[in-house]
């Protein structure tokens, strides 16, 4: 009778995890990834993303951190695959005009096949008190609005995301702050 409980509880933990939704980890960035050094480097936005798309996938999944690592046995779970393709942000916080996250998702079954592919591409210019919030913070919060996305277009295949508009900050901003590159430093 143990044996029988024992085979049973198994069971149910190996279907309940069947059907769930990992974030592949590390999320990474696109060869051609278009993001200021610097801001990668003190921003960590791969770590931004895996610390709000996780818990959401956590909760959809009623357990567990929403993780697994890249090469895991995800033993027949739904992965999501994130690669982050562009990063508008300087340093300067709000004064130096919004922020944006850009990246590539891509919904794989557990043999690898793609399900779905998205596009996400969320600005913010720091909300209330944004003046006052420094760069990675304000990135954060874009973030945090993709694991929102994420969410919703995980859980319903009929989802479409939908791409913010560039804000009017965003193009006044990139012509007083014309792209640095090492070649215009010395």
């Amino acid at each position: 009778m143990k044996k029988l409980l024992l085979i049973g509880l198994l069971s149910y933990g190996t279907a309940a995890f069947a059907s769930s939704t990992l974030l592949e980890v590390p999320v990474t960035y696109h060869p051609d990834a278009g993001v200021v050094e610097k801001v990668k480097q003190e921003c960590q936005i791969e770590n931004m993303l895996q610390h709000r798309v996780g818990p959401v996938l956590a909760k959809l999944n009623k357990g567990g951190d929403g993780t697994i690592a890249t090469g895991a046995d995800s033993a027949g779970a739904t992965l999501l695959r994130l690669q982050i393709t562009h990063v508008l942000g300087v340093g300067g916080g709000a004064f130096s005009g919004p922020k944006a996250i850009t990246v590539n998702a891509d919904l794989l079954d557990s043999s690898g096949k793609v399900l779905r592919h998205t596009k996400i591409n969320r600005w913010s210019m720091g909300g209330m008190f944004g003046a006052f919030k420094g760069t990675c913070t304000i990135l954060d919060r874009s973030a945090a609005a993709i694991g929102k996305d994420l969410s919703r277009w995980v859980h319903d295949p009929s989802y479409q995301i939908v791409n913010e508009a560039e804000p009017k900050e965003a193009e006044a901003a990139a012509v007083a702050a014309p792209e640095v590159t090492p070649e215009k430093t010395q």
